[in-house]
C-alpha cells in the first residue's frame, strides 16, 4: 500500500492534517495528492 492510499485510508481517522502535511514536506506526498487527502480543507 503506498502513502497515498495510507494517507486517504487513515485521514482524519488516525492521521491529522499536520501528519499529512510533514508527509508532502518530506516528499512523501505531492501537493496534488495533499489537496485529495484533504479536500478543500488545507
Amino acid at each position: 500500500m503506498s502513502v497515498f492510499e495510507m494517507a486517504k485510508k487513515y485521514y482524519p481517522r488516525l492521521w491529522s492534517k499536520e501528519r499529512i502535511q510533514a508527509l508532502a514536506a518530506a516528499g512523501r506526498l505531492t501537493k496534488e495528492e495533499v489537496r485529495q487527502v484533504l479536500g478543500t480543507e488545507q
